[in-house]
């Protein structure tokens, strides 16, 4: 391909003649590859909610203790090349362009049957293409997050990851993962490996049987974080600062780790927990406090509670769960609040809605049409609100919703999917 724009064409129209793949295809695809990155050591994270911003906070520990790390997540917010990072920085579009002509190279080599059968899906493309990416710069770790569940995700094809991670399970993706807790979790815990430590939050006794019960069939070490590891928290309109005291068969594994956040996302206490215990248990030895803590003060994940302008913040909260995550943050604000909510059909937006609605911290909800065919309009979303003391406005598009807001004087939250987030986040740096 001549240029990135071309590459994200052909990328975007995958769907329109690839069947199913089965992840026996990926690891044939994969050797087919060359197994590219087959040898660096790897952190493979799931969970429902906080897994890339987990991801994120690991990369940036191991980056901290001279570690060149690779960090893979999904979905991207404007551009494809967000899903691709080495030592901080995103892949540039020549080197994207290289590992993209790399694996369609190979996908010209297919008769047509094996075109509907081998050849990659969308996101199992950008995953390889990650991995050859890996391979040509040389990445001493590389940081994994899950697509879509993890049994069958094409993130699964290696069987002897350094850590696994599971950050909090919840009801999302029930068509593909199964509609019960119980189900999902099953798909979650379908990463662990034999005798690879798993990291792991405390969901509940209903997810956590079904994980521990995996993990104890690998013979994987369960190290789980409680709330009541994370102590001392303190919070502001800018900042988050807790202690983690964790401890593991009887001795302090972490010990009073001070640890200081630049965001008012109470959730990120959890995620970046995760990957202190995460990055500990990889690093071994090498593992420093003081690097650890200095590094944490600085960045954050994007779209995750980020205040894109003065007063208006965009949230990836896309399920019942990551609302009530963001609420949690919401409430802890001082001043009128105004939110503006766009979700995708096949999402519970009705809960999502109700929640939002009964929280007592919006005065006015502005619905809106995400820009995609999966999106659902305005008034369908309208008429499953029931009664409500909300102001509640209903407009076509997110521009509109922007305008709307900016007439009253209040705190602006923008959420119910990445897509909008992502749609948030280009109109707000065109106005840059």
């Amino acid at each position: 391909m001549k240029d990135i724009k071309e590459c994200e064409e052909y990328l975007l129209n995958i769907p329109k003649f690839k069947k199913k793949t089965l992840l026996s295809d990926t690891v044939r695809f994969y050797n087919l590859l060359g197994k590219p990155g087959r040898d660096i050591p790897k952190i493979h994270v799931a969970g429902t909610n906080g897994k890339g911003s987990t991801c994120f906070y690991i990369s940036r520990i191991l980056k901290a203790h001279g570690l060149k790390a690779g960090l893979f997540t999904s979905p991207h917010l404007v551009s494809m090349k967000e899903r691709f990072v080495f030592d901080g920085e995103m892949i540039s579009d020549t080197e994207f362009v290289k590992v993209f002509d790399k694996v369609k190279s190979l996908c010209e080599t297919f008769d047509e049957e094996e075109k509907t059968t081998m050849h990659p899906s969308f996101f199992e493309f950008l995953f390889l293409m990650f991995m050859e990416w890996m391979s040509m710069k040389g990445a001493d770790a590389i940081v994994l997050e899950t697509g879509l569940g993890g049994m069958l995700d094409a993130t699964n094809i290696f069987t002897d990851p350094s850590v696994c991670v599971i950050c909090s399970v919840g009801m999302d993706h029930t068509k593909e993962l199964g509609n019960t807790i119980e189900s999902i979790a099953e798909q979650k815990a379908g990463i662990i490996k034999e005798k690879v430590p798993l990291v792991l939050w405390d969901n509940g006794d209903a997810v956590n049987r079904v994980i521990e019960k995996r993990a104890k069939e690998k013979d994987s070490n369960v190290y789980m974080l409680k709330e009541k590891h994370i102590k001392d928290l303190v919070f502001d309109e800018k900042h988050i600062a807790f202690s983690l005291d964790y401890d593991y068969d009887r001795l302090k594994f972490v010990h009073n780790l001070s640890v200081w956040l630049p965001t008012s996302a109470l959730y990120q206490r959890i995620n970046s927990s995760l990957a202190i215990i995460a990055s500990k248990i990889f690093l071994k030895d090498e593992f420093d406090e003081a690097k650890t803590q200095s590094v944490l003060t600085e960045g954050y994940f994007h779209g995750r509670f980020e205040e894109v302008e003065r007063g208006f913040f965009v949230d990836g909260a896309h399920n019942e769960d990551a609302v009530k995550r963001l609420l949690e943050s919401v409430g802890t604000l001082k001043g009128r609040k105004v939110i503006i909510f766009g979700a995708c059909k096949d999402k519970n937006y009705e809960k999502m809605l109700n929640l939002i609605a009964s929280s007592g911290h919006f005065e006015t909800i502005i619905l809106t049409k995400i820009d995609s065919e999966r999106a659902v309009d305005s008034k369908t979303m309208f008429d499953t609100m029931g009664d409500t003391t909300c102001n509640v406005i209903t407009t076509d598009s997110l521009i509109e919703a922007i305008d709307k807001s900016k007439t009253y004087d209040a705190c602006v939250f923008i959420a119910g999917s990445l897509y909008l987030v992502g749609e948030a986040v280009s109109i707000f740096n065109a106005n840059k």
